[in-house]
């Protein structure tokens, strides 16, 4: 059997891109893939919506288009960043409908794999005092 153990895959840095339209939720490797994989212009349409590796939120940041008039033509590359605001993955699992990617595929396996991801970024913040 091929497949990476579940806490493996939690472990690695992955990220999540939901599809709004089909409820498709795909976890990728890689804010490289999740580029290759989700168009600039469909992200800039609202039709994905992506999630760092514990299910916060991340927002798509467009660089401008290389001459003025190009805007109303093609949309510019696109980084994901951390969200200020914005629902996480957690609160929109009645959405998705298919689960793929980084060796998940079902909404339980993502669920435990948000929680082990969400429980090792709580260990890591630091304590005040």
């Amino acid at each position: 059997m091929n497949e990476r153990p579940l806490r493996d895959v939690a472990r690695a840095h992955i990220m999540f891109a939901l599809d709004t339209d089909d409820g498709a939720l795909i976890a990728l490797a890689s804010h490289a893939e999740a580029q290759a994989h989700c168009k600039a212009v469909d992200v800039k349409d609202g039709y994905w919506l992506f999630f760092d590796d514990d299910g916060s939120p991340l927002e798509p940041r467009f660089e401008q288009p290389g001459q003025p008039d190009d805007s109303t033509l093609s949309v510019g590359e696109y980084t994901l960043q951390r969200a200020m605001s914005g629902r996480w993955l957690q609160e929109r699992l009645g959405k998705i409908r298919s689960v793929r990617g980084c060796g998940l595929k079902s909404v339980e396996e993502l669920v435990e794999t948000l929680r082990i991801n969400r429980g090792k970024r709580a260990a890591t913040v630091p304590g005040r005092g």
